[in-house]
């Protein structure tokens, strides 16, 4: 089973190694190859697309932002005042801020959720990043073979 498993991996090594090494540089490479360094030495595409979280995050700020200023609730006690003896009013105001007050924590969750987000895509991205340097690297040493 262990014999399996090492050609196994031997396997998937190699083609992940030509796999970069087939690959073309990126649209907008981040780092730019030495004057003297192989081709493949230039970042490949390797399809690590993050935008459409980042889009997703960054709407879910937005409209989280824009539900805050809309999500007051009028004064009860006015109705208390407005019907002469109704004692509803601060018993209304009471329930009404504690309904502001848990409506803000959950806004704040939100914001908290698309932070998460944000987060976890960066986290991920960098750590694709950096298996695509590592088998680079590896693959760099089969080159001048």
């Amino acid at each position: 089973m262990t014999f399996e498993f090492e050609a196994e991996w031997t396997r998937a090594k190699g083609e992940a190694i030509m796999r970069l090494a087939s690959a073309g540089p990126s649209p907008a490479p981040t780092a730019q190859p030495s004057p003297g360094a192989s081709p493949s030495a230039a970042e490949p595409d390797l399809g690590l697309v993050d935008g459409p979280v980042r889009s997703k995050a960054s709407a879910i700020r937005t409209a989280n932002a824009e539900a805050r200023g809309k999500s007051t609730l009028d004064d009860a006690g006015a109705v208390g005042r407005g019907h002469a003896g109704w004692v509803a009013g601060a018993a209304g105001n009471d329930c009404v801020g504690t309904w502001q007050r848990r409506l803000r924590e959950l806004a704040d969750l939100v914001d908290d959720a698309a932070d998460a987000l944000t987060s976890g895509t960066n986290a991920i991205t960098d750590e694709d990043q950096a298996i695509a340097d590592r088998l680079r690297a590896a693959g760099g040493a089969h080159e001048d073979a």
